[in-house]
């Protein structure tokens, strides 16, 4: 046997002292490391390593982990070694270990997968030697071998094999009960499954919710029906299908097409209308689809990048869609025993393909992992059920431990992609608790956590906000936190959940996410809150825009100061300018934009400092772009990047009120610049009407903009320094791309850029008043200083008499009128007495008398 593996040597090496880590390290080429640990199995073999507890433990790891970690691949055969290795251990320890089997398998496919990837080449050496030691080895103990591992072995060498030890990922009817821990008669397995009550109490968030229950969409159920499916994943296009479903089909080459028909989510949504109506035509065609689905594309024996079996909506299916189907239609006449038995069949070749294959480490990862685990929790009758909740708990323990800021905001940095594997790994706690399985409490603090998000990122209307990537339709994430409620007994969570009807409201208004550099301003909670979300945070690690200093602006039931969000994957012109610079609430200096996304550093740090002070009567935050600039076209990729300039923004809110904006920007030249300034007033939602966004009223001038709807609430916007400022207002403009928003579409929006040529350090500061319905009188802004280090200002109305400084570092103490200061910021109220409101004060006098 040992001959067999000989040619192997080559690629191995000295394996690391003791036993393996209980996740993956984070440096890739650790001696732990995906490369690492394979090229150490395969000397372990090779020095003839007999089965016992190192070997298993190394099998195990093996197993578990079959990625090399964030940031893609660095050793290009680590997959192929890994599949070697772990198809070599199974082998080598039949008879010996009760999951061998599944080593054998598993390693087979990844070793299928790569030797796919690279075309089968016979002048591949490593693939084609490693394709021949497996081969071989299960020749030698005349055990079973993937057929496709028997297939590329024809492919490279020309001559056609015996193919009667072949095995597949695919389980027949008539298997499935040698994976069984007490095997029944294959026409017994249904019957079994159907005398789960357990199972009937697994419902996602979504389907435990009244509202969303209530509002259910039954014409696109009925629809369903009838092959007409909607299709949600960053589109909202309908589809007519025949009298089949083609599960491949990809709309106007947008792949996210095909991934929205194989998430299934309509199929869910017959459940609901069944829940709703308690007519069997849902429940009837909710099962014809997954036959249909199940018939029409079989599980393959090696990953598939796209279509059915892409990773992501095979987790996706098994946490997030067929818990609820089952639990409302499991009972139906419908749902009858051969298909109960045939979903246990899909659910296992399910398990079968995520235990095999992975996603990039972001929230492909934790949907998959999460999948994994729902499934085994689901499968409780199989022999191995334990060891696939053991692997995806320790996926997740892995993913989790980088993937998630220790202040709870997941490092995409995306409302959308916080909320997607939150929620499908929360179905892993719902299936446990129906269960009575015990979860790891560290993967339970990681989920509570993950839930405080939707509580303090709530807008007053209570939809989460639209940063970098997201969902093209609001998300209001009240069913989340009902659930997050009753398993963290949480009475903030249920204020949530409630709409403020039940539960407690917050202990707190204003929030930090420190470590990811996030900040919610407001005043109060409830519908007339006031409300400021602001970035400050690393460009991400996936779904990125070039927005930092962004922010959204909400006040008197309405947002005033929005994101554009995006609509669509498809690399459009519209889908470039959502993640551009210039469609977000930021600045561009020479026509340049942010260009983070030629740091690769800029996906989890950033540069600068960020500050934040929360008081009672006052918000002040803080931050910098000092990560280059470049122009941004669409169809060139730019990677000149312009390292001269820095931005640094600071927002104070006064409570309840007004806020206001100072940016300061810097550069290494004494030449003139075109600064832009630029704002997306927000469309006037109303989701009901034949135009769900629709731009409103808005008049620009160089000293005020102005939003002018009738019946609404308003905002003015008041820039300190009109003189030699430009002002314009844009919409729906094409090549390029400006005055868009993408949130139930691709709407006309207004774009407001505020224009001035100017040397550098160049201020551009301005007072964002919102005014409640029926009002429109604003105050008035006069400049009193502005240079590098300090800026000053006076805003005046009716009974408002306002100063406002702020200093720079090294600064020192300062005179503003009768004001002496020392200090980072001040706002001076004289109305209607004497008030301070100070970031780091050293010293505050008016007149000569200390404050």
């Amino acid at each position: 046997m040992k001959q067999l593996l000989e040619s192997l040597r080559q690629y191995a090496t000295t394996p690391p002292e003791g036993a393996p880590p209980e996740i993956l390290p984070w440096d890739h080429a650790d001696d732990w490391g995906l490369d690492g640990a394979a090229r150490g199995a395969l000397m372990l073999l090779l020095e003839g390593e007999k089965p016992g507890a190192r070997l298993y433990a190394v099998a195990d790891y093996l197993l578990t982990f079959c990625i090399e970690g964030f940031g893609g691949r660095k050793f290009p055969n680590a997959l192929l070694l890994n599949g070697t290795a772990l198809a070599l251990c199974g082998y080598l320890c039949e008879g010996a270990h009760p999951e061998a089997e599944l080593w054998r398998l598993t390693g087979c496919a990844r070793l299928a997968t790569e030797i796919h990837g690279r075309k089968a080449a016979l002048d591949d050496q490593m693939a084609a030697e490693c394709l021949l030691a497996v081969c071989k080895t299960a020749d030698e103990l005349e055990l079973p071998i993937l057929a496709d591992l028997v297939t590329l072995r024809e492919r490279m060498w020309g001559r056609l094999m015996d193919h009667s030890r072949v095995e597949l990922l695919h389980v027949p009817e008539s298997h499935y009960p040698s994976f069984m821990a007490e095997p029944v008669p294959a026409n017994s397995v249904g019957e079994m499954m159907m005398n789960r009550d357990w199972q009937w109490e697994i419902r996602t968030p979504l389907a435990c919710d009244p509202v969303y229950m209530a509002g259910v969409d039954m014409e696109d159920a009925d629809g369903t029906c009838n092959n007409l499916l909607t299709l949600h994943a960053h589109m909202l296009v309908r589809h007519q299908f025949g009298d089949e479903i083609d599960w491949n089909l990809r709309l106007f080459d947008d792949f996210e097409s095909t991934v929205s028909l194989n998430c299934q989510v309509f199929i869910r949504n017959l459940a609901m209308a069944y829940a709703k109506t308690g007519d069997e035509k849902y429940a009837k065609n909710a099962a014809r689809l997954l036959w249909s689905f199940y018939r029409l594309c079989p599980l393959p024996n090696h990953r598939q990048g796209q279509g059915p079996w892409r990773t992501l909506e095979v987790g996706g299916r098994q946490s997030h869609i067929l818990p609820d189907v089952i639990s409302y239609l499991g009972r139906t006449e419908a749902f009858d025993a051969d298909t109960h038995a045939m979903l246990a069949r899909s659910r296992l070749g399910h398990i079968r393909y995520l235990l095999a294959y992975c996603g990039g480490a972001g929230n492909w990862y934790q949907l998959e992992s999460a999948g994994l685990a729902t499934a085994a929790l689901f499968s409780p009758e199989l022999r191995h059920a334990d060891a696939y909740l053991r692997v995806a708990l320790r996926r997740l323990k892995w993913i989790n431990s980088f993937a998630y800021y220790d202040d709870g905001f997941q490092f995409e940095l995306t409302h959308f992609y916080h909320m997607l594997p939150t929620t499908y790994m929360f179905a892993v706690v719902q299936a446990a608790r129906a269960r009575g399985v015990a979860l790891p409490k560290d993967f339970l603090n990681v989920m509570e956590k993950a839930h405080e998000m939707y509580l303090y990122a709530l807008q007053p209307d209570h939809t989460l906000p639209t940063f970098n990537d997201g969902n093209p339709q609001l998300v209001d994430p009240a069913p989340f936190l009902q659930a997050a409620a009753e398993v963290f007994d949480r009475d903030d969570f249920l204020w949530g959940g409630a709409h403020g009807a039940e539960g407690s409201s917050p202990d707190h208004t204003s929030h930090a996410w420190h470590s990811a550099g996030y900040y919610a301003m407001r005043d109060q909670w409830g519908a007339a809150g006031q409300y400021l979300f602001f970035d400050g945070a690393s460009f991400g690690a996936g779904h990125q825009h070039e927005d930092k200093l962004s922010f959204v602006l909400y006040s008197h039931g309405r947002m005033l100061i929005g994101d554009p969000n995006i609509y669509s994957y498809a690399q459009t012109e519209l889908t470039h300018y959502f993640r551009s610079a210039r469609a977000h609430n930021t600045m561009l200096v020479d026509g340049k934009g942010q260009a983070r996304r030629l740091r690769p550093e800029a996906r989890l740090s950033t540069l600068g400092r960020n500050e934040w002070v929360s008081r009672e009567s006052f918000d002040f935050v803080s931050s910098e772009y000092m990560e280059g600039w470049s122009d941004d076209p669409f169809h060139r990729r730019e990677r000149e990047v312009d390292h001269s300039f820095s931005h640094r923004r600071a927002i104070f809110y006064v409570k309840p009120g007004y806020w206001i904006l100072c940016d300061l920007i810097k550069g290494k030249d004494q030449e003139t610049h075109t600064l832009e300034q630029i704002f997306h007033i927000a469309p006037i939602y109303d989701p009901d009407a034949p135009e769900p966004m629709r731009a409103g009223q808005v008049s620009i001038s160089p000293s005020e903009i102005a939003t002018q709807d009738a019946g609404l609430p308003n905002l003015a916007i008041l820039p300190v320094d009109s003189d030699d400022l430009k002002a314009r207002a844009q919409k729906g403009e094409m090549s390029p791309a400006v005055g868009w928003y993408g949130v139930l579409g691709e709407f006309p929006a207004w774009d407001v850029t505020l224009e001035c040529k100017s040397a550098l350090p160049a201020r551009m500061d301005a007072v964002f008043f919102p005014m409640p319905q029926g009002q429109d009188s604003h105050p008035s802004v006069c400049r009193l200083r502005a240079d590098e280090m300090v800026t000053a200002f006076r805003i005046t109305g009716e009974g408002l008499d306002d100063t406002f400084i702020l200093c720079e570092e090294g600064a020192g103490q300062i005179q503003i009128g009768d004001i002496t200061f020392e200090g980072r910021a001040l706002l001076l109220r004289r109305q209607p007495e004497i008030q301070a409101l100070a970031v780091e004060p050293v010293s505050i006098s008016v007149g000569g008398i200390q404050i």
